[in-house]
C-alpha cells in the first residue's frame, strides 16, 4: 500500500502507465483513504499552479505599468522646463525699453486694441493646420500585450510523457516520421522547428497527436489565428478536446477578440466538471469579466 502512496503524485502528473497505472486506479476504487489523499494532494497542486501563475501575471504586466509612468514623468518635466524657459523670456523681453533709431524712448500715442483680428483686402485668411498630438497614450498596443502575456502563463501545455511518447522510435534517424522529428523538437523546446516540420496539413489530416503537436508549437511562436485553427479542429477529439477548447480560448484573447472570449470563458465556468475550470475562474479574475 506504501508504494500507492508514493506514486500519488506520479499519477496526477500523468507519468504513470501500463501496469502500475491499472495497479493504481485498481487501488484507488478499493481503498478510500488513498482516494481522498489524492483528493487532497491535488487540490494541493491546483493550489501552488494557481499561484504561480497569479506571481506570473503580475510579473509580467509589472514592467509594462511602470515604463508609462516614467515615460509619463520625464514628459512631465520637460513641460514643466519649457514653461519656466517661455516665462524667463517673456520677462526678459517686456523689462526691454522700446527705442529708436536714435536711442530714445518715444512717447507715441498707443492705438487702442481691440480683440478683432482684420484681414487686409484681397488677402486670403491664413488657416492654422491641424497639429496632430505626438505623445497620444498607446493604450492598446499596451493592452495587447498583456492578453497575450496572460495567453502565454494560462496555456495548457502537453505534457512530457506524451511528447516524449510522441517522438520514440527506432534509433536509425532515417526511420523516423515528420511526426516523430517534430514531437522531438519540441521537447528539445526548439517549437519553431516543430512547427516547421508539420507545416503540411495533410500531416496532420489523419494525426491527432501531430496536429497538438503543431497547435501548440504554433502558439508558442506567437501563430495565434493559426494555433486556433488546429485546436477548433480538436474540439471533438476524444483525447484532446477539453486542452483544444480550452487553449483555443486563450488564442481568441491573444487576438484580442476579448468578446468572443468573454462568451467562451463563462461558458466553461457554467459547466461544473468542466476539467480546467478553476483555470477559468481565476482567468476570469485577471481579465474583469
Amino acid at each position: 500500500m506504501e508504494i500507492f502512496y508514493q506514486n500519488i503524485e506520479r499519477y496526477l502528473l500523468g507519468e504513470l502507465t501500463g501496469n502500475d497505472l491499472s495497479e493504481f486506479e485498481n487501488a484507488l476504487q478499493s481503498h478510500t483513504a488513498l482516494a481522498k489523499s489524492v483528493t487532497q494532494h491535488r487540490e494541493m497542486m491546483q493550489r501552488l499552479d494557481a499561484l504561480r501563475r497569479r506571481s506570473k501575471v503580475k510579473a509580467a504586466i509589472a514592467p509594462q505599468s511602470a515604463k508609462p509612468a516614467a515615460m509619463y514623468a520625464n514628459r512631465k518635466f520637460w513641460a514643466m522646463a519649457a514653461s519656466l524657459i517661455v516665462l524667463a523670456a517673456a520677462i526678459w523681453f517686456f523689462n526691454q525699453p522700446a527705442q529708436t533709431n536714435s536711442g530714445l524712448v518715444e512717447n507715441k500715442p498707443q492705438k487702442p486694441q481691440t480683440d478683432t483680428l482684420t484681414t487686409p483686402p484681397n488677402e486670403t485668411p491664413i488657416s492654422t493646420p491641424d497639429v496632430p498630438q505626438a505623445n497620444k497614450p498607446r493604450g492598446k498596443p499596451m493592452e495587447q500585450a498583456r492578453l497575450i502575456a496572460l495567453a502565454r502563463i494560462f496555456q495548457e501545455l502537453p505534457s512530457q510523457t506524451f511528447v516524449r511518447g510522441a517522438a520514440q522510435t527506432a534509433g536509425d534517424i532515417s526511420q523516423k516520421t515528420l511526426a516523430q522529428l517534430a514531437a522531438e523538437a519540441f521537447d528539445s523546446n526548439n517549437f519553431r522547428l516543430a512547427a516547421e516540420l508539420l507545416k503540411d496539413d495533410k500531416q496532420v489530416l489523419q494525426d491527432e497527436d501531430a496536429r497538438y503537436i503543431r497547435a501548440n508549437a504554433r502558439f508558442h511562436i506567437g501563430q495565434f489565428a493559426e494555433s486556433a485553427n488546429d485546436f477548433d479542429a480538436l474540439k471533438d477529439s476524444f483525447q484532446f478536446k477539453h486542452e483544444a477548447r480550452w487553449n483555443f480560448l486563450l488564442c481568441q484573447i491573444a487576438l484580442g477578440k476579448t468578446e468572443q472570449a468573454k462568451v467562451l470563458l463563462l461558458a466553461m465556468i457554467a459547466e461544473q466538471d468542466f476539467p480546467f475550470r478553476a483555470k477559468a475562474l481565476e482567468l476570469k479574475g485577471e481579465l474583469n469579466f
